[in-house]
């Protein structure tokens, strides 16, 4: 049996699933599993504007959620995997082109993750932070802030900016969400900014 997060989650539940067994290596195998990986035998499928996730994608994404059930797990997994699929989508509707970018770190982005910053960017651009709200903060927190505004303010606008990005990616795409047709999951489509 295939040691994976999933057979793990399996085997504290008490539960023993024999589909699981061909879940493969749950990381970014280039091999697909030779057959679907289900996490219950009951799991409906999940379609996203007609198009169906395939179970053996829920399965490795699982693997990176937690939740108190494999069921719980599941759901988060999908969820994230319909995401990608509306943001991707929208990059294909928008007739954007990857255009990969390094890090810091000198890592590059997947085509992927390049197509879905470039929507992030084009469709929900945050409000930049101003001069006054890094000065707000920083007089907020002068007690533990141990240096001068000069030094502290490129540290808090880039908080700022990142807590900006986050709440305007969460808005546009809970709008892609309470737009989208989908199937297989409950998605309040009245939750989200």
């Amino acid at each position: 049996m295939n040691r994976t997060l999933i057979n793990t989650l399996a085997k504290r539940g008490a539960k023993h699933h024999p589909m699981l067994e061909e879940a493969g290596c749950g990381g970014s195998c280039s091999t697909p599993s030779p057959m679907p990986a289900r996490l219950t035998f009951d799991a409906p499928p999940v379609k996203v504007n007609g198009v169906e996730l395939s179970e053996a994608d829920i399965a490795r994404e699982a693997q990176h959620h937690a939740g108190a059930s494999m069921e719980e797990a599941r759901a988060s997994a999908a969820r994230a995997l319909i995401i990608r699929h509306l943001l991707l989508q929208q990059a294909c509707e928008l007739g954007l082109s990857p255009a990969p970018e390094t890090d810091a770190l000198g890592r590059w982005e997947s085509d992927e993750e390049a197509l879905i910053r470039q929507v992030l960017e084009m469709e929900a651009p945050p409000a930049r932070p101003t001069m006054e709200e890094c000065r707000r903060v920083y007089d907020a927190r002068r007690a533990v802030l141990e240096m001068e505004f000069a030094v502290a303010e490129p540290i808090i606008r880039d908080r700022l900016t990142a807590r900006a990005w986050m709440a305007a990616s969460a808005t546009y795409v809970a709008r892609l969400m309470r737009a989208a047709s989908i199937q297989g999951l409950e998605v309040p489509k009245e939750a989200g900014p």
